[in-house]
């Protein structure tokens, strides 16, 4: 995919929701909206180690995933595909536990952050990073 202009980055990282697509345990298409943040060119999200995404991701790691929006004819988003991959490296985990806490609740001291994704090294939260591997992006 050609690269992003500097208007269109601003509002991936701003947007409050990714929608990715997988393939579940029945083998339908499943999307769910989630909270994500970018690092380096990637997409990452946290989930359950267990939770149904996670084994439905662990069978087949592929995967597509969208973030759009806009009003009044004025809309930009992203649409991509590639492969999901589990994030083990504990540096990069602490920096995406930091990074969503920040993004969607001012702190990863907040009562509801904590509840949600645990501590940065909860074993019982997995941090899924995307990596893309074609798609197309939008500005109009």
């Amino acid at each position: 995919m050609k690269e992003l202009s500097a208007t269109l980055k601003e509002f991936i990282e701003k947007a409050e929701l990714l929608r990715v697509a997988y393939l579940d345990s029945k083998g339908y298409p499943r999307v769910v909206p989630l909270w994500f943040v970018v690092r380096d060119g990637r997409y990452y999200f946290g989930t359950g180690a267990t939770s149904p995404k996670m084994r439905a991701l662990e069978k087949d790691p592929r995967a597509g995933w969208v973030i759009d929006g806009g009003e009044n004819f004025k809309y930009k988003g992203l649409s991509a595909r590639g492969r999901a991959e589990k994030v083990t490296d504990q540096a990069l985990r602490t920096e995406i536990y930091r990074a969503l806490g920040m993004k969607y609740f001012g702190s990863t001291d907040h009562p509801e952050f904590v509840k949600i994704y645990g501590q940065a090294d909860d074993a019982e939260t997995v941090y899924v990073g995307l990596k893309e591997e074609g798609g197309a992006s939008w500005e109009y």
